[in-house]
Protein backbone atom coordinates (compact mmCIF):
# COMPACT_ATOMS: atom_id res chain seq x y z
CA UNK A 1 0.00 0.00 0.00
CA UNK A 2 1.33 3.59 -1.15
CA UNK A 3 1.31 6.26 1.08
CA UNK A 4 -0.37 8.96 0.95
CA UNK A 5 1.11 12.42 -0.34
CA UNK A 6 0.59 13.75 3.24
CA UNK A 7 2.23 10.51 4.77
CA UNK A 8 5.31 10.79 1.96
CA UNK A 9 6.04 14.50 2.78
CA UNK A 10 5.94 13.93 6.59
CA UNK A 11 8.72 11.24 6.31
CA UNK A 12 10.74 13.37 3.86
CA UNK A 13 10.68 16.13 6.82
CA UNK A 14 12.11 13.03 8.61
CA UNK A 15 15.13 12.70 6.73
CA UNK A 16 13.83 9.38 5.33
CA UNK A 17 15.94 8.71 2.25
CA UNK A 18 13.47 6.58 0.35
CA UNK A 19 10.97 8.69 0.67
CA UNK A 20 12.71 12.00 -0.86
CA UNK A 21 13.78 8.83 -3.83
CA UNK A 22 10.16 8.26 -3.84
CA UNK A 23 8.78 11.78 -4.31
CA UNK A 24 12.20 12.28 -7.57
CA UNK A 25 10.36 8.99 -8.96
CA UNK A 26 7.19 10.41 -8.98
CA UNK A 27 8.14 13.72 -10.12
CA UNK A 28 10.59 13.99 -11.93
CA UNK A 29 9.32 13.26 -15.27
CA UNK A 30 6.90 16.18 -14.68
CA UNK A 31 9.70 18.50 -13.81
CA UNK A 32 11.95 17.82 -16.59
CA UNK A 33 8.95 18.36 -19.05
CA UNK A 34 8.43 21.86 -17.57
CA UNK A 35 11.92 22.42 -18.21
CA UNK A 36 11.77 20.85 -21.25
CA UNK A 37 9.60 23.05 -22.67
CA UNK A 38 10.99 24.10 -25.96
CA UNK A 39 10.05 27.98 -26.01
CA UNK A 40 12.98 28.03 -22.93
CA UNK A 41 15.27 27.19 -25.47
CA UNK A 42 17.19 25.50 -22.91
CA UNK A 43 20.26 22.47 -24.21
CA UNK A 44 19.23 18.80 -22.99
CA UNK A 45 22.26 19.57 -20.18
CA UNK A 46 20.70 22.89 -18.84
CA UNK A 47 17.59 20.70 -18.54
CA UNK A 48 18.92 18.21 -17.10
CA UNK A 49 20.64 20.35 -14.60
CA UNK A 50 17.91 22.50 -14.08
CA UNK A 51 15.79 19.72 -12.62
CA UNK A 52 18.41 18.72 -10.15
CA UNK A 53 18.26 22.30 -9.12
CA UNK A 54 14.49 22.14 -8.59
CA UNK A 55 14.30 19.17 -6.19
CA UNK A 56 17.33 20.96 -4.49
CA UNK A 57 14.97 23.65 -3.84
CA UNK A 58 12.62 21.78 -2.54
CA UNK A 59 14.81 19.90 -0.32
CA UNK A 60 15.10 23.90 1.02
CA UNK A 61 11.23 24.75 0.32
CA UNK A 62 9.69 21.69 1.77
CA UNK A 63 9.39 22.48 5.52
CA UNK A 64 7.49 25.79 4.55
CA UNK A 65 5.86 23.93 2.14
CA UNK A 66 1.67 24.50 3.65
CA UNK A 67 0.06 21.73 1.53
CA UNK A 68 -2.57 23.99 0.59
CA UNK A 69 -1.82 23.20 -3.31
CA UNK A 70 -0.64 19.28 -4.58
CA UNK A 71 3.14 19.03 -4.29
CA UNK A 72 3.47 18.67 -7.95
CA UNK A 73 1.41 21.69 -8.53
CA UNK A 74 4.36 23.22 -6.02
CA UNK A 75 7.02 21.54 -8.05
CA UNK A 76 5.80 22.83 -11.18
CA UNK A 77 5.77 26.43 -9.78
CA UNK A 78 9.33 26.29 -8.86
CA UNK A 79 10.35 24.76 -12.34
CA UNK A 80 9.14 27.84 -13.74
CA UNK A 81 10.41 30.11 -11.18
CA UNK A 82 14.10 28.29 -12.16
CA UNK A 83 13.04 28.75 -15.88
CA UNK A 84 12.46 32.34 -15.87
CA UNK A 85 15.62 33.11 -13.39
CA UNK A 86 17.69 31.16 -15.37
CA UNK A 87 16.82 32.79 -18.85
CA UNK A 88 17.01 36.62 -17.08
CA UNK A 89 20.41 35.35 -15.84
CA UNK A 90 21.56 34.26 -19.71
CA UNK A 91 19.85 37.58 -21.48
CA UNK A 92 21.82 39.78 -19.22
CA UNK A 93 25.25 37.71 -19.87
CA UNK A 94 26.13 38.15 -16.34
CA UNK A 95 26.08 34.39 -14.70
CA UNK A 96 29.44 34.71 -11.96
CA UNK A 97 29.59 37.26 -9.12
CA UNK A 98 26.26 38.63 -9.63
CA UNK A 99 25.11 35.46 -9.19
CA UNK A 100 26.52 34.29 -6.27
CA UNK A 101 25.55 37.87 -4.46
CA UNK A 102 21.80 37.58 -6.00
CA UNK A 103 21.66 34.11 -4.52
CA UNK A 104 23.11 35.24 -1.12
CA UNK A 105 20.66 38.00 -0.95
CA UNK A 106 18.12 35.27 -0.91
CA UNK A 107 14.71 36.69 -1.64
CA UNK A 108 12.14 34.23 -1.19
CA UNK A 109 8.73 33.76 -3.17
CA UNK A 110 6.79 30.63 -2.38
CA UNK A 111 9.21 29.86 0.71
CA UNK A 112 12.18 29.68 -1.78
CA UNK A 113 15.47 31.25 -2.52
CA UNK A 114 14.55 33.24 -5.98
CA UNK A 115 17.11 34.59 -7.63
CA UNK A 116 16.63 38.12 -9.62
CA UNK A 117 17.60 39.11 -12.74
CA UNK A 118 20.83 41.34 -13.16
CA UNK A 119 20.04 44.22 -15.29
CA UNK A 120 22.14 43.90 -18.65
CA UNK A 121 22.52 47.63 -18.45
CA UNK A 122 23.37 48.91 -15.00
CA UNK A 123 23.79 52.24 -14.27
CA UNK A 124 26.77 53.91 -12.48
CA UNK A 125 25.82 53.61 -8.66
CA UNK A 126 24.77 50.51 -9.43
CA UNK A 127 27.97 49.34 -11.21
CA UNK A 128 30.05 50.60 -8.33
CA UNK A 129 27.80 48.66 -5.70
CA UNK A 130 28.15 45.29 -8.09
CA UNK A 131 31.59 45.58 -8.10
CA UNK A 132 31.92 46.69 -4.23
CA UNK A 133 29.56 43.41 -3.51
CA UNK A 134 31.88 41.65 -5.81
CA UNK A 135 35.11 42.15 -3.83
CA UNK A 136 33.21 42.10 -0.60
CA UNK A 137 32.28 38.16 -1.55
CA UNK A 138 36.16 37.52 -2.69
CA UNK A 139 37.05 38.46 0.40
CA UNK A 140 34.40 36.20 1.98
CA UNK A 141 35.13 33.29 0.16
CA UNK A 142 38.77 33.53 1.08
CA UNK A 143 37.92 32.98 4.55
CA UNK A 144 36.24 29.19 3.66
CA UNK A 145 38.01 26.09 3.61
CA UNK A 146 39.69 24.93 0.60
CA UNK A 147 36.54 22.61 -0.04
CA UNK A 148 34.02 25.27 -0.04
CA UNK A 149 36.14 28.20 -1.79
CA UNK A 150 36.17 25.23 -4.26
CA UNK A 151 32.79 24.10 -5.26
CA UNK A 152 31.55 27.70 -4.59
CA UNK A 153 34.15 28.56 -7.54
CA UNK A 154 33.26 25.60 -9.87
CA UNK A 155 30.07 26.63 -9.95
CA UNK A 156 29.48 30.63 -9.47
CA UNK A 157 32.54 31.50 -11.35
CA UNK A 158 33.99 29.04 -14.05
CA UNK A 159 29.66 28.17 -14.77
CA UNK A 160 30.30 24.31 -14.10
CA UNK A 161 26.84 22.58 -13.81
CA UNK A 162 25.83 20.38 -11.10
CA UNK A 163 26.92 17.16 -13.30
CA UNK A 164 30.21 18.71 -14.48
CA UNK A 165 31.36 19.59 -10.56
CA UNK A 166 30.22 15.96 -9.81
CA UNK A 167 32.80 14.77 -13.00
CA UNK A 168 35.48 17.33 -11.43
CA UNK A 169 35.14 16.19 -8.26
CA UNK A 170 34.42 12.63 -8.39
CA UNK A 171 31.64 13.18 -6.21
CA UNK A 172 27.74 12.02 -6.37
CA UNK A 173 24.87 14.79 -7.21
CA UNK A 174 23.49 14.26 -3.36
CA UNK A 175 27.08 15.72 -2.36
CA UNK A 176 27.50 18.00 -4.34
CA UNK A 177 24.15 19.68 -3.56
CA UNK A 178 24.93 19.14 -0.11
CA UNK A 179 28.33 21.43 -0.01
CA UNK A 180 27.22 23.81 -2.24
CA UNK A 181 24.36 24.15 0.16
CA UNK A 182 26.78 24.03 3.35
CA UNK A 183 29.03 25.97 1.55
CA UNK A 184 26.72 29.18 0.77
CA UNK A 185 25.47 28.86 4.52
CA UNK A 186 29.41 29.60 5.32
CA UNK A 187 29.86 32.53 3.02
CA UNK A 188 26.43 34.32 4.15
CA UNK A 189 27.37 33.88 7.50
CA UNK A 190 30.99 35.29 6.77
CA UNK A 191 29.39 38.21 4.73
CA UNK A 192 27.12 38.67 7.94
CA UNK A 193 29.23 38.75 10.37
CA UNK A 194 31.70 40.97 8.35
CA UNK A 195 29.62 43.76 6.49
CA UNK A 196 32.50 45.87 5.97
CA UNK A 197 33.73 42.70 4.16
CA UNK A 198 36.41 42.49 6.39
CA UNK A 199 37.09 38.72 6.99
CA UNK A 200 38.51 36.68 9.96
CA UNK A 201 41.84 36.04 9.50
CA UNK A 202 41.30 32.19 11.04
CA UNK A 203 39.88 30.08 8.30
CA UNK A 204 37.40 27.25 8.89
CA UNK A 205 39.00 23.90 9.21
Amino acid sequence: MHDSEEQLIARCLQGDASAWEEVYRLHYARVKQVIGWRRWGFSPIEVEDGVQEVFLQLVRALPSFRQEASLATFLTRLARNRCISNLRRKTAGKRGREELSATLEGEREEGMPFTPAVDPEPGPEASVLSAEQARMVARALEALSPECRQVLSLRYYKQLSYKEICSALSLPLGTVCSRLKRCLGHLRGQLQANPSGSVAAVRES
